[in-house]
């Protein structure tokens, strides 16, 4: 068995590839199953009700030795509690390689707005047939539902082509597979997909924070980055003290060098950022050119944490760690 991994605090991308891709594995013989490494947001259970599918289930652990295919990320602190004890046999993802591995495995890393736009592919290079076309064994077929899964991939994590990470590749998978989902309006199923994602309720602060948010190495130290992608910039906003606390909490509970919060406004294109300390405003204010309104750092057109907030961070804590080395030898 081939067990199927997103990510830690799962989002829309991670699941719905996780699940077409166990599917095209089974179609060709392979024993998989995907998996769930957390609850879902409410972006993917609005999907999974108005296509009728069922959740994955969750898991912390799994059997030591047991084969894992990583999808959506490749980084340990992303990945499930005992990855050093399990079996890497495939990577597949849209980030940087950062993980290694102690065998040679198959990788597949394309430069794409979306898991799911990469397991679209997959099925684009059997001639993409849906179930009324059948190529036989060993030729996967993609049902409507699994096109229309992963048009809620590709259109979640591009934000309905709106973020920099967005390719042409991507609009042109989401046109061909549209052709088998038959979505009579993409426009408005996106926005159905934001709000969804953008009633969030009385949820607790802590929830709120780590809905979406991933801890990563700059210069040998841990940064927390969560981001909340919203049509309601206002839940957060006034919600800013609270969030506020709850980042100082978690960097001391953690053990991290820092935590930043963005609340993303999706249709405006705006960054509102609120961080854990006096140290972290300082140096988001300079990475960004930040406008500090009443404690919420302001940035324009700044919605993709990995294309435009985590390069920034390691350029510069890999600048400050050269010019260090060079003070060193002198």
């Amino acid at each position: 068995m081939k067990y199927i991994l997103g990510h830690l605090n799962p989002d829309t991308d991670t699941i719905c590839s996780a699940l077409v891709y166990e599917d095209f594995l089974k179609q060709k013989g392979v024993e998989a199953k995907a998996m769930a490494l957390g609850h879902l947001n409410n972006e993917t259970k609005f999907i999974f009700e108005k296509f009728s599918i069922t959740a994955p289930d969750h898991v912390h652990e799994l059997p030591h030795g047991s084969e894992i295919i990583l999808l959506d990320h490749n980084e340990e602190k992303q990945s499930i509690k005992n990855v050093n004890n399990l079996d890497i046999v495939e990577i597949i993802d849209h980030h940087k390689v950062k993980i290694e591995t102690d065998k040679p495995i198959s990788i597949l890393i394309k430069p794409l707005g979306s898991s799911c736009s990469i397991i679209a592919e997959k099925y684009l290079e059997t001639g993409f047939p849906s179930e009324s076309e059948k190529l036989g064994v060993g030729h996967p077929t993609l049902s409507k539902t699994n096109a229309s899964l992963l048009i809620a991939g590709i259109i979640s994590d591009t934000l309905f082509f709106r973020s920099p990470t967005t390719t042409q590749t991507d609009k042109d998978l989401v046109e061909k597979l549209n052709q088998i989902a038959q979505i009579e309006d993409l426009e408005k199923f996106s926005l159905e997909m934001f709000d969804a994602k953008s009633d969030l309720g009385d949820m607790p602060i802590e929830e709120v924070v780590r809905l979406d948010y991933k801890v990563f190495d700059f210069g040998g130290k841990n940064y927390g980055i969560g981001v909340m992608e919203t049509t309601n910039k206002d839940y957060g906003i006034n919600r800013k003290d609270e969030i506020s606390a709850k980042l100082k909490e978690i960097k001391e509970k953690d053990n991290l060098a820092g935590v930043f919060f963005s609340i993303i406004d999706i249709l405006e294109e705006k960054n509102y950022t609120l961080t854990s300390g006096d140290e972290e405003t300082e140096l988001f204010t300079e990475l960004f050119n930040a406008e500090n309104q009443n404690g919420i750092l302001f940035v324009d057109k700044l919605i993709s944490r990995k294309k435009q907030i985590v390069p920034k961070f390691e350029k510069h804590f890999t600048d400050a760690r050269r010019f260090t080395q060079k003070n060193h030898q002198r």
